[in-house]
């Protein structure tokens, strides 16, 4: 063979070589959609035509402008990874954090997808963690729950200087992090449920291999979205997956085998006994799984700080803040549940899983008797309440129009005149109630027709007097107007008194897009216009009459 041949085969080897690298990217390219078949195949039929040996397959569908830098970087970065995992297939990056990162694999031999996980070099080197790693997983193996993800495979990588994996089961649903974001609070009723479920799940992790998770977070509850009742936002047969078991520990467990040098964990929800580095117990889950329910309903962590050492810090010092400031609507039984789960003391909590799921099946029986009786819905998610104080004294009107509350208070001494007569509140069409400051002053002459205070809906009201009150000359009602008010019979048999003033206190809440407390009343200006135009109207018909 010539050197001009030899140099040909050499090219040709080099070639195929950059093939086969591109032919196996092309699953990973494919699951991440970065590009689609027609374009691998240009780039496959160029990598045949040239020298492109020297480069990564990720610098060279840069180059021909298939992948952006960011992409090429991370099909580089898998396609390392997979040389160590012979009997998976790598097609995409799930994420990352602290232990580790999870890629998407598929089992080479059955097709299983699984999520695989990797843990990072710096643990790795500690052969304490190493230990521990492969006793629990052992235990874990074993463990098989509907609300636990399934551990199918682990071991060792010696290519990988010693690097642990473990394949565990794939959820392809989003996080309750992910629901979150997207709807900033999430129904009490749901949140419990999911709780709940995963509650169940700790509980048999615990009962049978007295192991404890240590990293409750939204981020580690995975949902399988039911296909059901596809315009549910939150479907009843949701199911809750708990992932992550990389930080558990066993209650029993050698010391020597749990100091990794560092405090592993989420400080947002991390229990105080795990912040001073103390032996737990299923306690510590428990904190942490009520930490997570109250983010789930307030939209906010229990705790905030500007680092992680004040977050701890915080949950060692700080009273828990109750979730009813926050969130008025809560039933009582949730912020009793919310409560007791994040006490201070160990001992003061609920002492096993059981005791946590018998709560929460009385929160879900008070919430659901509490949404029986309707829903009323509202322009924006539950947020924050700010308490303002009532000004005392006049009268309220409440009136109920397109699905909102909006009350109605005099705000002046015309508009306190024009309110006195009657205080008019509908509540529901199976519950009404009134109240009424004093009885109609009816003038001998007939009254000219005052406009309604919410003229773009009539409403059918009925006043009803809230305390019994008088007025002299005490008079019986009249037959229903035309405008179909009713005045109560008991108005006009109550005898006098003057009008008391209501010192109620309430609650203004940015769930309404105005201010609730906001006075409707029309004002002066309106009468004046109205006075104006029937004198016009009597000037034009004595006119018209001469």
């Amino acid at each position: 063979m010539t050197g001009t041949d030899q140099t040909a085969a050499g090219q040709g080897q080099r070639r195929a070589s950059l093939g086969q690298r591109l032919a196996a990217a092309t699953p990973i390219i494919l699951a991440n959609g970065w590009a689609v078949a027609h374009q691998i195949e240009r780039a496959q039929a160029a990598a045949l035509s040239g020298n492109h040996d020297h480069l990564s397959v990720g610098r060279f569908l840069v180059d021909l402008q298939v992948l952006t830098r960011e992409q090429a970087a991370e099909l580089d970065e898998i396609l390392q990874q997979q040389t160590f995992f012979p009997d998976y297939l790598l097609l995409r990056k799930l994420g990352s954090g602290g232990m580790g990162t999870v890629y998407l694999a598929e089992h080479g031999s059955t097709g299983q997808r699984v999520a695989l996980k990797t843990i990072n070099a710096r643990l790795a080197v500690d052969h304490s963690f190493i230990g521990r790693f492969r006793r629990e997983v052992e235990a874990l193996r074993r463990v098989h729950h509907p609300n636990i993800a399934a551990i199918y495979d682990s071991g060792v990588c010696g290519a990988c200087d010693g690097h642990c994996w473990l394949a565990m089961e794939y959820i392809d649903g989003p996080n309750l992090m992910h629901l979150l974001r997207d709807y900033h609070v999430l129904p009490e009723v749901y949140s419990l449920r999911i709780i709940r479920q995963i509650a169940e799940g700790l509980a048999h992790v615990w009962n049978t291999a007295h192991l404890v998770h240590r990293d409750i977070k939204p981020e580690n509850i995975l949902i399988i979205r039911s296909r059901s009742d596809p315009g549910n936002l939150f479907p009843d047969d949701d199911q809750a997956k708990l992932i992550d078991f990389g930080l558990v520990k066993g209650d029993n467990a050698d010391e020597r085998l749990t100091q990794t040098g560092m405090t592993i964990g989420t400080p947002l929800y991390m229990s105080p006994e795990q912040v001073r580095g103390e032996n737990l117990d299923c306690r510590s889950d428990i904190y942490g799984l009520s930490a997570t329910l109250y983010h789930l309903l307030t939209g906010a962590t229990p705790f905030t700080g500007s680092s992680p050492g004040a977050i701890m810090s915080a949950h060692l010092t700080e009273p828990v803040p109750d979730p009813g400031a926050r969130v008025p609507a809560l039933t009582e039984a949730t912020r009793r549940l919310i409560m007791t789960g994040m006490a201070k003391g160990v001992d003061e909590r609920f002492r096993s899983f059981e005791a946590m799921i018998a709560a929460i099946d009385d929160a879900l029986e008070q919430a659901g008797a509490k949404n029986a009786g309707g829903m009323r819905l509202l322009r924006k998610p539950l947020v924050l309440s700010n308490k303002v104080p009532r000004k005392s004294g006049g009268t309220e009107r409440f009136v109920r129009a397109a699905g909102t509350e909006r009350i109605a208070r005099p705000n002046n001494a015309n508009e306190a005149a024009a309110a006195a007569p009657t205080e008019r509140i509908v509540r529901s069409d199976t519950q009404r109630v009134a109240r009424a400051a004093a009885p109609e002053q009816r003038s001998p002459e007939p009254p000219a027709p005052a406009p309604t205070s919410v003229p773009t809906e009539p409403l059918r009201t009925a006043t009803v007097p809230a305390t019994p009150v008088s007025a002299p000359d005490q008079r019986p009602s009249p037959a229903p107007s035309a405008s179909g008010e009713l005045q109560h019979p008991s108005q006009a048999a109550a005898p006098s008194a003057p009008a008391q003033p209501v010192t109620e206190r309430r609650e203004r809440s940015k769930v309404f897009d105005e201010d609730p407390h906001q006075p409707l009343s029309i004002g002066l200006i309106p009468w004046l216009v109205l006075a104006a135009a029937v004198l016009a109207l009597c000037a034009y018909l004595l006119l018209f009459a001469w």
